[in-house]
């Protein structure tokens, strides 16, 4: 596909494992994205299909790279606070169409943001599952994943993407996770449970550069209690997104 502003990505596969339970969930979610208009803060699917006995789609070439990759390169491997909301703000746009649409990704992260004309694109959608349906078992990546994944606990995906919207902000504010993993046998977490978001950037020394707004915007998606966390919604109507 050279010159095309798509490409071909395995999502799903062997087909042979779409007998478990989980991978056809999976795979139901992704032709609900399938199904969907574009939407430029997602990466845009063209078409799936089935091939050998694996699951491929087509979809929106970004050559820029991931967010992770940006925030690396940059001074002091963070970015400034401006420019990292402007960022954010694409993401949960992005984000709050898959979730009003009735899909979770359950894999946010930097890595999995891509980057086409400067603007951020969702990708990865292995482990997208319908928003509505309550979960079970670990996914995604240890740094990003919400108090109640670690601990394999039954969630609810829409407020677990919220945690790991959360700790992707973080990430790009910082340099750093906030956590390896936010698990109870962690000691960053406890600690993090002790002190908040606050007390964290506080003993970090990171105040100059992170203003309060922005601490409570964070504070309020990293809850432990998922129940308290804010919607993409509520992300948007937040005068720091304006």
């Amino acid at each position: 596909m050279m010159g095309s502003p798509f490409q071909l990505l395995p999502q799903v596969s062997p087909i042979t494992e779409l007998h478990d339970h989980a991978p056809v969930i999976v795979l139901r979610a992704i032709i609900t994205l399938l199904e969907l208009p574009p939407h430029p803060n997602v990466v845009n699917f063209r078409e799936g299909f089935l091939h050998n006995e694996s699951w491929f789609v087509v979809m929106e070439y970004c050559p820029e790279g991931d967010l992770l990759e940006r925030v690396q390169r940059s001074s002091n491997r963070r970015l400034p606070e401006a420019e990292a909301l402007h960022l954010f703000r694409e993401i949960v746009r992005g984000l709050h169409f898959l979730h009003v649409n009735g899909i979770a990704h359950r894999d946010v992260s930097l890595e999995n943001i891509l980057l086409r004309d400067g603007v951020c694109k969702i990708s990865d959608f292995g482990l997208t599952i319908d928003a509505d349906r309550m979960c079970s078992g670990v996914v995604g990546k240890a740094y990003y994943m919400a108090p109640e994944v670690a601990e394999q606990d039954k969630y609810d995906p829409k407020s677990a993407d919220m945690w790991s919207l959360g700790i992707s902000l973080f990430v790009m504010l910082s340099g750093s996770p906030l956590v390896q993993r936010a698990s109870g046998r962690d000691n960053d977490f406890s600690a993090f449970q002790q002190l908040g978001v606050h007390g964290v950037i506080e003993t970090w020394k990171m105040t100059s550069f992170i203003s309060v707004a922005v601490r409570d915007l964070m504070a309020a998606l990293l809850q432990c209690d998922p129940t308290k966390r804010l919607t993409t919604a509520e992300i948007l109507a937040n005068p720091l997104l304006q």
